[in-house]
């Protein structure tokens, strides 16, 4: 590395550490946590990014880094997807100085990309996962590539955004055991950054073999809920900046709005407001609430053959309340 190369690498550090508002404890715990899941077994893992969002961040600092390291493509079969959704693998080994240095970064970055400011101007999660895996990067890409396409039972193919940490550990919500096996066949470990900026560690089967099969056999029913996950990721976003006294986790959150947003879209009419309104509601008081009585029995004596806007029959037995 050029001796320009290893001052803008100094440089960037140093702007990461000061733009960033954080306690040193904290990122200590999530560095050590993140640290041992990715390095504990074989000393080396995979940096995974998304190079798509770049156009959209207003700090390409990092991504200037990672030009200088050496990276796997993941290269999709399907041509639509050829160049459209560019993820790269950077391999990391704990024995290196150089890569220990972007492993702190990316955990930097990764969490100065949860700013409410960045993620609200569409800025996105650059930083995916660190995978601790015994296959090549060469096997890891091609195993990304096959396992994002995913056939649905009942006909057609879906984009399954798992490598996205947004979406992953939704995702783990919506799947069984045998399909999160399939996902994570091997993996050794899979770490990521969750949206309230606590570090997960999902454990894979940790084996090294020639998979022929990459299909979850996803149902429709999946299809369905996979589709719901960006409602969730929109209802999130609004809950994280509201003030509650006991803050809800993304699991105990999704525990909540699966069966919610199910109920929500079998009884009233679509509405991007409503939906959010209606799931920060559970949120809020952190249950079911349309189970209660009053709820119910309201809704049973207004029952109406055209679905009815959420806001409407809120407003309506909140003047019935009061």
């Amino acid at each position: 590395m050029s001796f320009i190369n290893v001052n803008k690498l100094k440089y960037i550090s140093n702007i990461i550490l000061v733009g960033l508002i954080m306690d040193g404890g904290f990122f200590n715990d999530i560095n050590e946590k993140i640290t041992n899941a990715a390095f504990g077994k074989n000393g080396k893992c995979f940096l995974l990014i998304d190079a798509s969002l770049e156009q959209y961040q207003s700090e390409l600092f990092f991504s200037d880094i990672l030009r200088e390291y050496k990276s796997y493509p993941v290269t999709f079969h399907q041509e639509e997807l050829q160049g459209a959704l560019p993820l790269y693998l950077f391999p990391l080994s704990a024995s290196s100085e150089r890569d220990g240095q972007l492993f702190k970064n990316s955990i930097y970055h990764s969490l100065n990309e949860l700013k409410i400011e960045k993620l609200e101007s569409g800025e996105g999660r650059s930083v995916c996962a660190w995978i601790s895996t015994d296959l090549t990067g060469e096997q890891l890409a091609e195993q990304v590539a096959l396992s994002a396409v995913q056939s649905i039972q009942s006909g057609g193919d879906i984009l399954l955004r798992y490598y996205d940490p947004s979406v992953f550990g939704l995702l783990m919500s919506i799947l069984d055991k045998w399909q999160k096996q399939q996902l994570l066949s091997n993996i050794n470990t899979w770490s990521y950054i969750d949206g309230d900026g606590i570090a997960q560690v999902v454990n894979g089967d940790g084996e090294s073999k020639k998979k022929l099969n990459y299909s979850l056999g996803l149902t429709e029913r999946n299809a369905l809920e996979l589709r719901r996950i960006s409602v969730v990721n929109n209802i999130l976003r609004a809950y994280r900046k509201m003030k509650v006294s006991h803050r809800l986790s993304e699991c105990e959150v999704m525990k909540l709005l699966r069966p919610a947003l199910c109920y929500y879209y079998s009884t009233f009419s679509m509405s991007d407001s409503d939906v959010i309104d209606f799931g920060l509601d559970v949120l809020r008081v952190q249950r079911l609430f349309y189970q209660d009585g009053i709820f119910e029995g309201f809704m049973f004596s207004n029952h109406s053959k055209i679905p009815q806007s959420y806001s409407d029959i809120k407003s309506r037995i909140d003047s019935v309340a009061f």
